[in-house]
Order: structure tokens, then sequence, then C-alpha cells
């Protein structure tokens, strides 16, 4: 039996060695068929991998995540919603970088990819919100100069967008403006009874083609955008978008005797029916004049903002025959920004503006001759610094006077609502 033992040791020691062998001399061909694909295989991992640039272009990635829950009251129903804060401000990622060309000149490019699966710009009194996907709403390539300014190509927000909405610089600019991102899809009630009609078809943009209310200019289209250069604040835009829309610009932001100033002022002429489909007229030709301004008083936080745009139509017909209405709308904010805790500034605002003869096609349809459309809140805004995070609470009620339908007259609508926005 010892003997036995011994010799299977000796043979089983043998034969894994001679194995050992012969994987290590395979393993020492480096010419081998075996490592000449794994070498290959490598190669198009590598290839497939994601980097940081490419040694010469800079990748960046940034965004941000905010989500509120809004709690509405249209006189007879009330509910609570979960949702985003509205297209062009939603949850969004961005991929930007950029190269050194030569001394003073720089190529970059930049795509900014939004959800808009909890889109509010469809929440009424039966849905909380609409899914619209992932949205890539910008992606462009630009060539720029220190000297003589930025010229990008591709997808991309054009000359005059939101030229007077971005002069707000009290850090509540995505959280209340004067676009209807939230609360304009609900129907208006007269009297208790449910019309047909919604708050944001006394909003109507019809160079849009949607219920912005504010911002009738905040297109994002396929074009050209040049930029000058900032000299002492001030910069100059002019744009081209396909098929057509042309627009031009100016901005300036600065600080003036103890005030921090911003500046906008923009105007277009669109024409593309197509700009955001379906068609609604038969032909389109949308001018948009916008202005708007922001003042500071450092020492004590105390802001003003203040907006003013008007919308010709250049008597143009709807699909359904009605002339589409020249309108105008205006919108202030007020307020104090102050820093009273390690947290972070607070913020404490109140808003109000008023949509005038904003008539879409559907309140044209229901006998609108005129209308005024005012909304009006207060909120307040707590930074948190630590987080690149701000968190809110916001009141605002709706109220309107229309000539030619609902003669008892349109009931109030009012929501409260709190969230937060994360940087990253």
């Amino acid at each position: 039996m010892r003997k036995f033992s011994s010799a299977f040791a000796f043979t089983l020691t043998f034969a894994v060695l001679s194995a050992s062998g012969n994987t290590l001399a395979q393993a020492a061909d480096l010419g081998g068929g075996c490592c000449a694909d794994l070498e290959e295989r490598i190669a198009e991992l590598e290839m497939t991998t994601a980097r940081k640039g490419n040694r010469k272009v800079s990748v960046t990635i940034t965004g941000y995540v905010t989500k509120q829950i809004m709690f509405w009251d249209d006189g007879v129903e009330h509910n609570a919603y979960i949702n985003d804060i509205g297209p062009t401000q939603a949850t969004n990622f961005r991929i930007t970088g950029e190269a050194t060309i030569a001394p003073g000149w720089k190529a970059g490019y930049m795509m900014r990819i939004q959800d808009l699966t909890d889109n509010p710009m469809g929440a009424d009194q039966n849905v909380s919100s609409i899914d619209q996907g992932l949205n890539v709403q910008m992606a462009h390539w630009y060539i720029a100069s220190k000297d003589y300014g930025k010229l990008a190509v591709g997808r991309n927000a054009l000359a005059a967008k939101s030229a007077a909405m971005f002069t707000d610089l009290s850090g509540t600019q995505v959280i209340a403006n004067y676009v209807l991102f939230d609360g304009g899809a609900f129907f208006m009630r007269s009297n208790g009874v449910l019309l047909p009609v919604k708050w944001g078809d006394l909003g109507y943009c019809y160079a849009q083609q949607r219920p912005w209310g504010g911002d009738c200019d905040g297109i994002v289209m396929n074009g050209v955008r040049y930029d000058s250069p900032v000299m002492a604040g001030f910069s100059i835009s002019a744009s081209y978008g396909e098929d057509d829309d042309w627009e031009v610009a100016g901005r300036y932001t600065g600080t003036v005797s103890g005030f921090k100033l911003a500046f906008g002022i923009g105007y277009s002429v669109n024409t593309d029916q197509l700009t955001q489909p379906p068609p609604i007229s038969f032909s389109k030709e949308s001018a948009v004049f916008q202005v708007g301004g922001y003042a500071q008083h450092l020492a004590t936080g105390l802001f003003l903002h203040a907006a003013y745009g008007e919308e010709d139509n250049n008597n143009k017909k709807t699909l359904a025959g009605f002339t589409e209405p020249d309108s105008n709308q205006w919108y202030v904010k007020g307020g104090i920004r102050r820093q009273w805790m390690s947290l972070g500034h607070t913020v404490l605002y109140g808003e109000a503006g008023t949509y005038i003869d904003q008539m879409g096609p559907i309140a044209l349809s229901a006998g609108a001759t005129s209308s005024e459309f005012t909304r009006w809140g207060v909120g307040a805004v707590q930074e948190i610094d630590a987080a690149s995070m701000s968190i809110w609470l916001k009141y605002r009620e709706h109220t309107a006077e229309v000539t030619g339908f609902a003669p008892a007259g349109i009931d109030d609508f009012r929501y409260v609502s709190t969230g937060a926005l994360i940087n990253f």
C-alpha cells in the first residue's frame, strides 16, 4: 500500500510539472496566437472606452437635477403632483469640451440633454405631467477668439433667446420667471364649470407655437450664431436659424456704484411654420421684441428684475381662419438676497406678470376677442453652498378677464410648490 502511494504521488507530481512547463512555455511565446488575439481584443476595448478627452480636446460633464411637489386648487378640485420644472429649465446634463488652436483661439463643442419624462407643461386636472423622454436640446460646435468673438454652428440657443429673462441674477430665475412652465396646462373654470380652454391659451406665443406666456423668442433650433467679444460688460449677438429665423440682441452685465446690474434686449423675426410642429397657420411672420433688466444693491441685497415683451404677427391667419392677435406681456420681481446663515444665501421675493391678448388658436375658436391674464406670487429660496443646492417654497395665483366667452367670469387658480435643485 505504501509502495502504491509513493508511485501515485510521483506520477501526479510529474504530470503537474509537465503541464505547468507547457503552459509557461506557451505564455513565454509572445508571438503565439493566444496573445495576439488578446492584444487585438485589448485594442478594441480601448477604442470603445470613454475617456477624459483625447489629450487635445477636453470633456466636462455638468448639469443639475430638480423636482418639485405641486399642490393645486382650481376652486373645485385639488391635488398634489410631483414633477419637474419645465422644458429648457428641466433636469439636464451638459457635455462640453474645448481645445486651444493657437494663442487666443479655441475650438469647442456642447451637447445638452434634458429629461422631459416629468414635463409639467402637460399637467392638468387629469394628469400630473407628460412623458416626452430624453431630449437633445442643443448640440453644436464653435470657434472662439478673445479678440474677434465666437461663431457657433448647430442646434443652439439663438441670439435673442431669453435676452430679457436671463437678466435675472437673483438666484431665482430657474424657480420663478414669466414663462408658464407650471400651471399653464390646467383647464380654466367659469362658475365651477370646466371650460375647454387652458390657462396657457391666454399666454400663447405664435413665434414658438406654444403657450409659453413670456419669453416668446426662447427658441432653440439649428442655426448659426455669432457673439462679439465682451467689452466693458457689453456684447452683441446675431444669428440665423434655418427656414427662417433672424435674431439680434445686446447684453450688459457689470457693477456700478455698489449696484449689480444686468440688461438685455432682443429682436427676432420667425417665418418657420415648423418651429415646433404641428403648423397652426397658413403662413407665419412673427416678430418679437423683448427687453429686461436687473439691479441689486450689494450692501443690502435688495433687488428688482423686470421684463417686457411684445409679439407682432402681421395679421396672419390660423388654420381655422382667425387672425393671429398682436400681444404683449410684462413681468416684475422684487425682493432681497442676503446671507443670514452659514448654509448660504436666502432669497425672499414677490412677483407679478400680465399677458395681454395672447389668445391662442383654441381661445380664438372658443370666441375670445380680448384677454388679460395675470399671475402673481411670493416665494423663498434657500441656497446650500456645500451641496451646490437650492430649495424653495412658492405660491402663485392666476386670474383672468376675457371678452367673448365665459360671461360669468373665470375662476381663480392657485398652487403651492416646494422642491429642490442640485448641481453637479
